[in-house]
C-alpha cells in the first residue's frame, strides 16, 4: 500500500511538474487539439451531448488545465466549475465569460456535493492519473442522475499494443516514416520533449501512467467498470486513425471523412487503428 500510495504522489508531483513547464515556455497551447478545427470538432461534441439534457445549471469540467473544455461549453451552463491541481495552468483559463469557478483539488476528490453536476468533462486527462477508477467514482458520485460525463482524447491500449507489435518485429530502418513517427509518439514521445525543450522524460512518462504504464485503456475494461460504478448507458467512440492529420491538412476535402467512416464500419477488427478513445457515460 506504501508503495502505491508513493506512486501515486510521484503522478501529481511530475503532473505539476510538466505542465507548469510546458505553460512556463508557452509551448502547451501549441498542442494539437487547440487547433481550430479540434476546436471547432469538440464544441460539436459538446452541443450534441448537451442538447438532451433537462437542466443546464452546473458543468464540471476535471483536469481542465488552461481551459480548453471550459472555452467552448461556458456559454451552455449558468456556471462552469473547472478542477486542476497545477495552479500555472489555471492561472491562464480566461475567467472573463463571469460564469466560471476554478477548484484546486483532485479530480479522483472534490468538495462538491452529490448529485451536484449536470454535465461533466474530462479531456485528455484520464491517462494522467494513477487509477482513472478511482476518478470515474468521484464523476459518478458529483453528478445528478441523467448527467452525462464525456471524456476524450484517452489512448487506445490497441493502438499502443500494435506499435509495440511492430517495434519488435521490425528493425528501424524497416519502419516507414508513418510507423517510425507513429511508434515514437506511442512508446517515446518523452525524448522528444526532452530533446526539443529541456522536459525530462522521466518526468513526462511518470505524469502518463495511463500510457506508459497500463499502455492506454482497454475500451470494454472501462464500460464494464462504469456499468458497475451504476452508470446507466455506457458508450465507445473511436477518435483519430493513424496518419489521419496528413489526410486532413494535406489532402483534398472529405478525403480524411472517407477513410474515417471505411475504419469505424470495420470496427472492432479496426479498433488498433485508432489512437484514441472517447468515452460518453450517462448516470
Amino acid at each position: 500500500m506504501s508503495n502505491d500510495n508513493d506512486l501515486r504522489e510521484k503522478t501529481l508531483e511530475s503532473n505539476r511538474y510538466v505542465h507548469s513547464f510546458l505553460v512556463g515556455i508557452n509551448e502547451y497551447q501549441k498542442s494539437p487539439h487547440f487547433r481550430p478545427e479540434n476546436q471547432q470538432k469538440v464544441r460539436g461534441i459538446l452541443l450534441r451531448l448537451t442538447s438532451g439534457l433537462s437542466n443546464k445549471k452546473q458543468m464540471i469540467d476535471f483536469g481542465c488545465g488552461t481551459g480548453f473544455i471550459i472555452a467552448l461549453s461556458h456559454d451552455l451552463f449558468d456556471e462552469v466549475v473547472g478542477v486542476d491541481i497545477t495552479r500555472e495552468m489555471m492561472a491562464q483559463v480566461d475567467l472573463s465569460p463571469g460564469n466560471i469557478k476554478l477548484v484546486e483539488a483532485l479530480a479522483e476528490k472534490t468538495p462538491f456535493a452529490e448529485n451536484q453536476f449536470d454535465f461533466a468533462t474530462a479531456y485528455s486527462f484520464m491517462d494522467h492519473l494513477f487509477d482513472y477508477r478511482e476518478f470515474l467514482q468521484e464523476a459518478y458520485r458529483v453528478l445528478k442522475p441523467g448527467g452525462v460525463l464525456y471524456t476524450d482524447l484517452n489512448p487506445n491500449r490497441e493502438f499502443i499494443h500494435s506499435m509495440l507489435q511492430a517495434s519488435a518485429v521490425l528493425e528501424p530502418e524497416q519502419r516507414s516514416v508513418i510507423l517510425r513517427r507513429e511508434i515514437e509518439g506511442a512508446l517515446d514521445n518523452g525524448s522528444n520533449y526532452e530533446q526539443q525543450f529541456g522536459l525530462d522524460a522521466t518526468a513526462l512518462a511518470q505524469a502518463e501512467p495511463g500510457k506508459t504504464l497500463a499502455k492506454g485503456f482497454q475500451a470494454q475494461e472501462v464500460l464494464d467498470y462504469a456499468k458497475l460504478l451504476g452508470f446507466r448507458t455506457v458508450e465507445v467512440e473511436y477518435e483519430w486513425y493513424v496518419d489521419q492529420g496528413f489526410w486532413v491538412n494535406q489532402q483534398p476535402e472529405g478525403y480524411a471523412q472517407i477513410i474515417d467512416q471505411y475504419l469505424q464500419s470495420m470496427l472492432p477488427v479496426s479498433a488498433h487503428f485508432y489512437k484514441y478513445l472517447r468515452f460518453i457515460l450517462t448516470k
